[in-house]
């Protein structure tokens, strides 16, 4: 079950990498989609006011048709993604930021089941995302950036709801990274928790962390960069799990499926 979703998932992002739109004899449209790994939250939702893109070398900034408002990002996991935005953009232009909006309102996390909202301050409602030139020249162009759930939701007493949402927004390279995919199981058990894998960069000590997910239970998928990773996952402490460690390689536009990983448990 767990391979026949990642299929799937990855041909989502193949689809993406070709720019794939509703009309194939539509040219130079430019697409800007969201996703995420999964964090240790229920779920966090909010709303997409703007999307914009930068000519290149300049500060002129043109706006695309927000597609759509609502976002469930903890539904954008495991290779998931929603369009946020499109155009069709000049033959020649060049752009290298896309300028994502915030709504100040309606946003908010669910945490032990309960939904506490969000507080947007007005420096956090706009967010701007360097990103590799692009020309268009015919072709459709798909940008995918990355909200990180993780860092975005800051505890803050001085907020309403004790929590702020400072959305922390990079660029995915689809194009040069590779993707590890795989499953996490407690022994014979399935795992109830969302447990934290944590991806270390041989060569440089880069760190990317995500968690497995729930739905399925235990899977897991991240985008890296080529190269030689350590893999860990770590429990918080409390599942009586075993740290688990493993060396990996992940190549460009590559595939590495490390299949079911068994976690040893304490006693066992």
């Amino acid at each position: 079950m767990t391979r026949k979703i990642f299929r799937s998932l990855y041909i989502l992002v193949a689809l993406l990498m070709f720019g794939a739109c509703s009309d194939v004899n539509d040219k130079n449209q430019l697409a800007v989609y969201l996703c995420d790994s999964p964090a240790d939250y229920g779920g966090l939702n909010f709303y997409i006011t703007g999307v914009e893109v930068r000519a290149a070398g300049s500060d002129a900034w043109t706006p695309l048709v927000v597609t759509q408002q609502y976002v469930a990002l903890m539904e954008l996991v495991n290779g998931k993604m929603q369009e946020a935005g499109r155009g069709t953009m000049p033959q020649g232009a060049s752009y290298d930021a896309v300028r994502l909006a915030f709504s100040p309102e309606n946003a908010y996390v669910v945490i032990a089941g309960e939904s506490v909202p969000l507080e947007v301050a007005e420096a956090d409602a706009t967010v701007t995302v360097p990103i590799p030139v692009v020309t268009m020249d015919g072709p459709n162009k798909p940008l995918l950036l990355d909200i990180d759930i993780a860092s975005s939701v800051v505890a803050d007493a001085a907020a309403a709801g004790g929590y702020r949402f400072r959305p922390q927004v990079s660029f995915v390279d689809v194009e040069e990274c590779g993707v590890v995919q795989g499953g996490l199981q407690m022994g014979d058990a399935a795992v109830t928790s969302r447990l934290w894998l944590r991806f270390t960069d041989d060569a440089t000590g880069a760190v990317s962390s995500t968690y497995c997910s729930l739905n399925p239970a235990g899977a897991f998928f991240m985008r890296l960069p080529p190269g030689d990773y350590t893999l860990e996952v770590i429990p918080s402490g409390d599942e009586g799990i075993v740290t688990y460690s493993s060396k990996i390689s992940v190549g460009r536009q590559q595939v590495t499926d490390l299949g079911t990983i068994i976690l040893e448990t304490y006693g066992l």
